[in-house]
């Protein structure tokens, strides 16, 4: 009976103002609440109804609040949630009064009910201004239980009450800037010219009367690992750079050019010095020219824009300590589509020219057409072009010499000199140019010179002379790289400067050998003397790629998670060491910082040869996925060395072995009293409940002397419950950049720590044994309540009806979840008791194990009941970029997911968040599908082969995590937006799905054993700002990197963040030690302004969209 006053008491509220008699709300957030309406289920799917309120003050607001309601559906294969619309709440609510406001009885019962509450919350509105330290508590305390609310009537302490955040606004929201304004959107182009198949009218061309300038570029791409690993391609890789050397340094007018250095390194460390300063000469007179700068090649689909920007520091650190120079160009011949985000990352670190290939094969035959390329790339937030870079696409369908002269391959075949002694070509065979044949040669490339000018304005032409490294065997014939011979090299330079002898006699075409360098000064020249002629702008990425054949290669956003995942993994672990390495370097030996940053390196360099463009993309062979797995796992457990090392503990979770899944460790209790401390490596609080794994039921949970509420529940691996060992859950707050000690001791709990309650249909499928009492469901639902949030649903939905399900749902006092399992997933859906963004949240833990299946492809589906839905996925994480739905074959509609997918329908939004790469499909009706795994089991024709080492079928069980963020804007987008920025409920979901606390648990240490990370409350750093790394440079320096977001402003006020970046920042290298700081451009070599020490420091104005990039002197 009690429970149906209490939720009348709060159907009441929303119907009627509140009293005039109360005082007004003290000025702090409150987070949404939903509540639960209505579920309904059926042996197919179930659907959760439920309220989404903004800024819902629980009781008795001070005025009446208008609220609004989203109205959607989330669908994965085990659950749907939907959400009522304002008429559906309206007409509740009108019968609501009819049938209960009406009836005197009831009135009369309800007035009583309403009268005493009235007492209670005016108690608690007086309390709270007698003592705002208790603010953020007492907003708890009215939505807790009878036997919570009892130690509240009688002033007992409470265990639960947060860490108290400096005061502040909530953060300053920054919107994004109004949307630019180019010649070519690549969104509309894409609509138009491929999706309607439509044409747009081509350019108009202009007889041409100044002479062609044409630049030759040799060239080799080598891959760091696709057909061979990395170390096989590295033997080979030396004898390039070993020609390259012996034949440049006698032939001045050879021009080369290079562009991993991941291969690069290596190959400089064997050298003597008098190699060194032989290459040292030829890159300062400009014949070998250091492009792109990057470690490797990057994929631009699925990285995580922090791990981009180490892939770029790595590579311009090396360069510049070696060289004193950096890159002026990037040179990306290969990923599978362009994220307009990496270039805008190079643009930061000092590169605006750059060159491209694989672009939509209808995309670039339509800019060709309108004469628009080169174009300036520019980003949709980037109204003046401050940010563009000059942006060349190769002419036709690929990199090779067959695709490089002009549109007949066979006679382009005719210049690839390596051809005369090895290969063949379509039409005539090379043969070596001398007196009898130079002057019709030279006239057959100069007619193929003038008419693939003529998609471009300027007259001035890259040609690009090369292609893959190759080491295939084929019959009796051997395949080499190019460039690898020295006999290749006397070739293509002694033929070739015959022909551009010949060529130079007229008047038509000036060529030569040339560099990047030489082709853009030349052309920006042009531009700059032809000021009616300039380069269109484009806006928007170059997603889905699809090549000449017509094959759409979108598959590799999701291909083998468990490397992906891998990745993620190290990338956290870095990054925790380094920062947590910062913050104890002070009272480190030398010997002992050099030793843990020396292994920080080589994980660091792991990471960035895993964002190479055939390896995070998992489309290398099975041989050499498994090479990268044991680099990535090697590296995990090195900087999981440093981070034990650092806090004298052991880190609660890894993989075992570079094949499996992540491990939690088991918490035991060989002595009484353990220690768990939590580190927290961003700049907002965190408030959340953790779990760790122990095998004692006994066990008491304390924070800072006072002993806290604590929960019990199964502990799952690989699928299947634990018989000796339980998962031990507690609600803790960690300040920014702090770490904090949990107690746990082994003892009775006086009923604080609680055993959760177990519920299923069927208790023999989840194999509990005796240790749990397992209670058939009362109802034909599953539902979870906290203090935050109620959902309600029974979790047999599917995508293929087929598939049969388990269920079970676990209740207590800190997390509802309700489990489902199947043949191939177990997914924990779970919400937790928490103030702030982790209760508001929705977490979807999966465990996916498909390496039994064959040629499948399985997803997770969230369904709205929006109709056309503004949709989005995030560009490396960097900003929302628009996607649609068009009527094409599926693979058309895929598009990359590195961290999120979104739905907007007006001023409503849902987020999808998660901590592994995806592909992400958006459907007609309003739905979003997400691509977990797949697995292929044949050819499918993009390189690899066939045979047990070509084919991807070494998919392994991976764990992943999803956060649902329900938003509430304060505006209504543009139905014709193409991009957008997240809220700071959902940026910040990103960064702790991707940055979670990372545990570590041992034995107490005495203060004295070990230098503690203090905690950082003071700290109030605002809600747009991210730390990327604070790195090592070299034994006495360090790179500190942040990045401000712009931000979709949302209704809700965040209380974990703050909005003072200057104080912050000072306290903050104040804390670490830092006497002077640098400010430089992204890549940390070119230095803005002078140094200055950290006391005077006042310039550090962080617009958004922008980095601030410190060097730190200690």
């Amino acid at each position: 009976m009690m429970r149906y006053i209490y939720h009348f008491i709060k159907a009441l509220i929303f119907l009627f103002p509140s009293s005039p008699f109360l005082p007004p709300p003290p000025p702090f957030r409150v987070p949404p609440y939903a509540s639960p309406l209505l579920f309904s289920c059926s042996n197919s799917e179930c659907t959760l109804y439920f309220l989404l309120l903004n800024d819902y003050y629980y009781m008795f607001p001070h005025s009446f609040i208008k609220y609004s309601f989203l109205f959607c559906s989330l669908y994965t294969p085990f659950f749907q949630i939907s959400l009522l619309s304002a008429n559906e709440m309206y007409r509740l609510a009108v019968s609501a009064k009819r049938k209960v406001l009406l009836n005197p009885r009831t009135c009369f019962v309800y007035f009583v009910a309403i009268f005493f509450t009235f007492l209670l919350a005016y108690h608690h509105r007086i309390g709270q201004f007698q003592n705002r330290d208790d603010i953020h508590y007492s907003r708890i305390i009215n939505m807790r239980s009878s036997s919570r609310e009892e130690n509240i009537t009688q002033n007992k302490p409470i265990h639960e009450k947060p860490k108290r955040v400096k005061s502040n606004d909530g953060g300053v929201c920054s919107r994004p800037p109004d949307e630019t304004r180019t010649d070519v959107n690549t969104f509309d182009l894409f609509e138009k010219v491929v999706a309607g198949g439509g044409s747009l009218p081509q350019a108009s061309k202009k007889t041409r009367t100044e002479k062609l300038k044409v630049y030759v570029l040799p060239f080799t791409h080598v891959d760091p690992g696709w057909l061979e690993t990395f170390e096989s391609y590295t033997k080979r890789t030396n004898q390039i750079l070993d020609n390259m050397h012996q034949f440049m340094m006698k032939n001045e007018k050879m021009r080369f050019m290079w562009a991993e250095f991941v291969f690069f390194e290596r190959w400089w460390s064997l050298q003597k010095d008098q190699v060194k300063d032989d290459v040292k000469k030829l890159v300062s007179e400009g014949r070998l020219e250091l492009a792109t700068g990057s470690w490797v090649m990057t994929d631009e689909a699925n990285p995580y824009f922090p791990v981009s920007v180490d892939n770029i520091v790595e590579g311009f650190q090396f360069i510049y300590h070696n060289f004193g120079i950096k890159p002026k160009t990037i040179w990306s011949n290969d990923p599978f589509g362009y994220s307009n985000s990496v270039p805008y990352l190079f643009k930061k670190s000092g590169v605006h020219r750059n060159v491209i290939n694989r672009i939509h094969h209808k995309i670039k035959g339509t800019l060709q057409s309108q004469q628009a390329i080169p174009f300036n790339w520019r980003q949709y937030f980037d109204g003046d072009g401050e940010d563009d870079v000059l942006t060349q696409v190769l002419p036709y369908t690929h990199y090779d010499v067959l695709n490089s002269c002009g549109s007949d391959a066979s006679v382009c075949c005719e210049f690839d000199f390596k051809r005369i002694t090895h290969w063949s070509c379509p039409g005539p065979k090379p043969v070596n140019i001398d007196s009898s044949n130079v002057a019709a040669k030279a006239e057959k490339l100069t007619t193929q010179l003038e008419r693939m000018s003529e998609m471009y304005k300027a007259p001035v032409i890259l040609m690009m002379h090369g292609d893959d490294f190759r080491h295939e065997i084929s019959g009796s014939e051997r395949r080499h790289k190019r460039f690898d011979m020295i006999e290749e090299w006397n070739q293509q330079h002694d033929n070739f400067l015959s022909v551009f002898d010949e060529i130079n006699k007229g008047s038509r075409v000036e060529i030569r050998f040339g560099t990047f360098t030489d082709y853009f000064d030349e052309l920006e020249k042009w531009y700059s003397e032809n000021k009616d002629s300039q380069p269109s702008t484009l806006s928007g990425d170059f997603f889905p790629y699809m090549c000449a054949l017509g094959d759409y290669w979108t598959g590799y956003y999701t291909t083998r998670p468990f490397f992906k995942r891998q990745g993620r993994l190290l990338h956290s672990l870095i990054r925790n060491s380094d920062i947590m390495l910062s913050m104890l370097r002070g009272n480190l030996k030398q010997r002992k910082i050099v030793e843990n940053e020396k292994r920080l390196e080589q994980a660091r360099r792991s990471l960035s040869l895993f964002q190479h463009h055939d390896a995070i993309t998992g489309t290398s062979k099975v041989s050499v996925m498994d090479n990268y797995s044991e680099l990535l796992h090697d590296s995990i457990i090195s900087t999981k060395i440093v981070l034990e090392n650092l806090t004298k503990s052991d880190i609660d979770i890894y993989p075992r072995v570079h094949d499996g899944v992540e491990i939690q460790q088991v918490v035991d209790f060989e002595k009484k009293e353990k220690e768990v401390k939590i580190f927290n490596s961003l700049l907002f609080t965190i408030t959340d409940v953790f779990g760790i794994r122990v095998n004692n039921r006994e066990v008491v949970v304390s924070i800072e002397g006072k002993t806290v509420e604590a929960q019990l529940e199964p502990y799952f691996q690989k699928g299947k419950a634990e018989a000796d060992s339980f998962t031990l859950l507690f609600k803790a707050t960690v300040p920014p950049l702090s770490m904090i000690k949990v107690k746990i001791q082994k003892g009775d709990s006086e009923g604080m720590t609680k055993t959760a309650k177990v519920e299923a249909k069927d208790s023999s499928a989840w194999e509990l044994g005796n240790n749990w009492k397992v209670e058939a469901p009362t109802e034909s639902s599953s539902e979870m309540e906290t203090s935050f949030l109620k959902a309600t649903f029974d979790p047999t939905g599917s995508l293929q009806e087929v598939t049969e399900f388990q269920w079970m749902r676990i209740t207590g006092p800190l997390r509802h979840s309700v489990y489902q399992k199947s043949k191939n997933i177990l997914q924990r859906t779970s919400i937790v008791n928490v103030e702030g963004p982790s209760g508001e949240e929705v977490d979807i833990s999966m465990s996916i194990d498909i390496t039994s299946e064959r040629n499948t492809e399985l997803m997770t589906r969230f369904s709205t009941k929006w109709e056309k839905p503004i949709t989005f996925t995030d560009s490396v994480g960097m900003q929302l970029l628009r996607r649609d739905y068009y009527k094409m074959p599926v693979q058309n509609n895929y598009y990359p997911m590195p961290t999120a997918a979104v739905l907007q329908n007006g001023k409503q939004r849902v987020s999808i968040v998660s901590n592994v790469e995806h592909g992400a499909r958006f459907l007609e009706n309003g739905s979003v599908e997400v691509n977990i795994d797949r697995i292929l089991n044949q050819d499918d024709g993009k390189g690899l082969g066939s045979g047990s080492d070509a084919i991807p079928v070494d998919m392994k069980p991976v764990d992943m995590k999803f956060k649902l963020v329900f938003d509430q804007l304060d505006h209504e987008d543009s139905p014709k937006i193409h991009y957008s920025t997240h809220s700071f409920s959902a940026q910040q979901a990103v960064q702790s799905v991707i940055y979670p606390p990372i545990l570590f648990d041992g034995n107490p240490k005495k203060e004295e054993d070990i230098e503690e990370i203090e905690e950082n409350s003071n700290l109030n750093f605002p809600c747009d700002v991210q730390l990327l790394t604070v790195r090592p440079l070299s034994e006495s320096r360090q790179l500190m990197i942040f990045y401000r977001h712009a931000t979709s402003c949302s209704s809700e006020k965040m209380n974990n963040c703050g909005a003072d970046f200057k104080t912050s920042l000072i306290d903050l290298l104040v804390k670490l030690g830092v006497k002077q700081v640098q400010k430089t451009d992204l890549s940390g070599v070119t230095r803005i302004g002078e140094m200055v020490k950290v006391e005077y420091l006042s310039d550090v104005e962080l617009k958004t969209f922008d980095f601030l990039t410190l060097v730190l002197y200690r």
